[in-house]
């Protein structure tokens, strides 16, 4: 090999290994693939580490009769950093922290961070890379991501082939990377009219403590994940009883989703759709990211879908943390008709007929809305109930 060839080795070498951001390094990255292949005979695709999170989405009926299929995923390249997790120093813990933690709280926090939950933060986004999507045999369709590796798309589909494709209320696709990986993704359908339960995560049915800044970040990178308890038998009651649809809202990033999911799974929580945001590398903190107007408009933007594009019965479960009763209380007054039920969590020790309560719920039907904190004795098992029980006024 001359010369030339062994340059254009090396630099195709230190592309990959620098896994450096933007736009310049990935069409560098691109062209040293090209010329390795068609010069020397190199496949280089093997020294890619893309990989995909598929988020379980929602496909609607329309009035049409046909379906809208919403798919969401993120693509990814593993980075260089991921490797050194398994041989972690304080120093690069706290390196690995500021990502998550503001300065204040870097005091408590040494080298005892998850790696399982560390690793979707040392990642480098896959922007501009396209996807190929299989939705059984006949629809094929491709999609782009975005700046973030982020992509949202929807397709229409005829009820004949949804029909035909489902199982129990559920349709897989294939998400297909540029190097041929393959990935599998799920659409949860719901039809024109039914029961839908939207549920947050976090402060709801798991303990996350987002009110405190040290207590949130340990409870999501260091702690094992724990369970509100009695919530997944309440649940698993609505389910058996109105085979109502899960929807799963959470203020945290969804480059935790997969370990998010797996506890869902281990509490034996009912399958359903999950709604995060993506962790910028802008954010400040975790806990700025979960305070923030953008979270609030996430949690705003997905009750107004299932209020636009179905007509369920919806019954909504949050948590006295963050925003939950102020806009839960919005969407009742605007839609009546629409909101069955509201269950709020007490996470500060408040009363249930604390005045924020009274507040967030005027005008809203005393009968419709109940503050608890104990699930399996303030939650009723009959969400027709014509009132629901009010628990005494001292949680």
């Amino acid at each position: 090999m001359g010369s030339t060839s062994l340059i254009l080795l090396l630099l195709l070498c230190i592309v990959f290994i620098t896994n450096n951001e933007g736009e310049l390094i990935e069409k560098l990255q691109d062209k040293m693939k090209k010329v390795s292949t068609d010069n020397f005979g190199v496949n280089v695709k093997r020294f890619d580490h893309e990989e995909m999170m598929l988020f379980p989405n929602i496909g609607v009926q329309r009035k049409e009769g046909d379906w809208r299929l919403d798919l969401h995923g993120w693509r990814f390249q593993s980075s260089a950093k991921n490797k050194m997790l398994g041989k972690l120093s304080s120093a690069m813990a706290e390196r690995i922290a500021r990502l998550v933690a503001s300065s204040d709280q870097m005091v408590y926090y040494n080298d005892t961070f998850q790696r399982d939950r560390l690793k979707p933060f040392m990642v480098q986004d896959a922007t501009n890379k396209r996807i190929f999507i299989m939705i059984g045999t006949k629809h094929n369709y491709t999609t782009k991501t975005d700046g973030e590796g982020l992509f949202r798309t929807s397709f229409i589909v005829p009820n004949a082939d949804v029909q035909e494709l489902k199982n129990d209320q559920v349709i897989t696709y294939k998400a297909v990377g540029d190097n041929a990986d393959i990935w599998e993704g799920k659409i949860h359908l719901l039809e024109r009219q039914g029961l839908s339960i939207i549920s947050s995560i976090d402060d709801t049915i798991k303990i996350s403590e987002v009110v405190d800044k040290i207590r949130l970040v340990a409870n999501t990178f260091i702690h094992e994940f724990r369970v509100v308890e009695g919530m997944p038998e309440v649940y698993r009651g609505w389910k058996s009883k109105y085979n109502c649809s899960f929807h799963y809202l959470s203020a945290m990033p969804d480059q935790l989703y997969t370990i998010t999911k797996d506890f869902l799974d281990d509490h034996k929580f009912p399958d359903g759709t999950f709604h995060m945001r993506h962790f910028r590398s802008a954010s400040t903190s975790i806990y700025d990211f979960v305070h923030s107007v953008e979270t609030k408009m996430h949690k705003i933007n997905l009750l107004r879908y299932f209020v636009f594009n179905t007509l369920h019965s919806l019954v909504l479960v949050g948590d006295s943390g963050e925003h939950d009763p102020e806009i839960y209380g919005n969407i009742a007054r605007a839609y009546p008709k629409r909101v069955k039920r509201i269950f709020i969590r007490a996470v500060k020790g408040e009363k249930f007929d604390d005045a924020r309560f009274v507040k967030a719920f005027k005008d809203v039907p005393r009968e419709k809305w109940l503050i608890f904190n104990e699930p399996a004795k303030h939650l009723p098992k009959d969400l027709d109930t014509t009132a629901l029980p009010t628990p005494s006024k001292k949680p």
